[in-house]
């Protein structure tokens, strides 16, 4: 279930673009080759308008995770940054980190969080992204995320960045594990890791310094039988493989809901009891009920963070 910090938040995970300077192997190719044309300024701030007014209704802050594509390559994503700061709404994006180090240290002030995800098969240069990362950690109102995307091919090389990098900077750093069919509208299963390699998955992590600035989504609290309650990160709950909610009751939908390159609204990234609207509808309405998960990998953050409770 949500953290009590994080019921005071309604989150909206909005893929913004399908261009990308990135092409890696294991992203669905409808991530990056641009073949969707990204909605008008117009109609994106037209939305956040909406969002901003059904939150102030239910007495809730809108937490916006917007990613790509790559976001930051966006011309106008500035002024969206720009209108949603000034109405204290929170912004996290994930990017590959490419862009120029003037972008970031630029806009960092307006982002609540950011997730750099690091692609071994097309990074151009560690010294850039390692660069790009202090720029963030040392925001105080900025939260940093490190995900090493973790090809098992590549494994070893990876874990070596990701070494590097909890040497030179105070992050979070997580070794992702890949999944076949991302980005494709079903996830069928892990990438093959040896049992070696599962362990240093589990086991890694960073030094994510202490900051004074909210956490809307990310943890859960899991409430067990006995009733004992641990607080986990979602990435927990992906390395150890705890994310089958399938016959579960989930609130995605009522405490968050994702957004499509098209301008589609969904419950969560699964896209199961098909669109609950779009950005281009006159009036937003969400689902006031819980569904019954039927997605036996629930693979996708922002899904992971919906409130789970076991259907008795």
């Amino acid at each position: 279930m949500q953290t009590n910090e994080g019921r005071r938040y309604f989150g909206i995970n909005w893929a913004l673009t399908t261009i990308c300077n990135y092409n890696c192997t294991y992203c669905h190719p409808g991530l990056h080759n641009g073949k969707v044309k990204s909605s008008s300024l117009d109609a994106v701030l037209k939305f956040i308008d909406s969002i901003f007014q059904s939150c102030e209704t239910r007495r809730v802050s809108p937490y916006f995770e917007f990613g790509g594509g790559e976001v930051t390559y966006l011309a106008w994503f500035s002024k969206v940054l720009c209108a949603i700061h000034k109405r204290h709404g929170l912004v996290s994006i994930i990017s590959n980190a490419s862009t120029p180090l003037a972008w970031w240290k630029k806009h960092t002030p307006m982002l609540h969080s950011v997730s750099l995800s690091y692609h071994s098969e097309q990074i151009k240069s560690q010294n850039h992204f390692i660069a790009v990362a202090k720029t963030v950690a040392d925001s105080p109102t900025t939260r940093l995320q490190v995900n090493v995307m973790m090809l098992p091919e590549r494994f070893s090389e990876c874990l070596i960045f990701a070494e590097k990098l909890r040497q030179q900077v105070d992050c979070g750093i997580s070794l992702q594990p890949l999944y076949h069919g991302f980005g494709g509208g079903g996830i069928s299963g892990r990438f093959a890791y040896t049992k070696s390699q599962e362990k240093t998955m589990v086991e890694f992590s960073g030094h994510q310094t202490i900051k004074n600035i909210p956490n809307p989504r990310g943890t859960m609290d899991v409430v067990y039988r006995d009733g004992s309650v641990k607080c986990k990160s979602t990435f927990d709950l992906l390395v150890n493989q705890q994310n089958n909610f399938s016959g579960w009751h989930c609130h995605s939908g009522i405490e968050n809901i994702i957004i499509t390159f098209d301008g589609d609204i969904y419950r969560a990234w699964c896209m199961q009891d098909g669109p609950i609207g779009s950005i281009y509808d006159d009036v937003l309405n969400l689902p006031k009920e819980p569904t019954i998960c039927h997605t036996k990998i629930c693979q996708c953050g922002p899904d992971i963070c919906s409130s789970k409770s076991r259907v008795e």
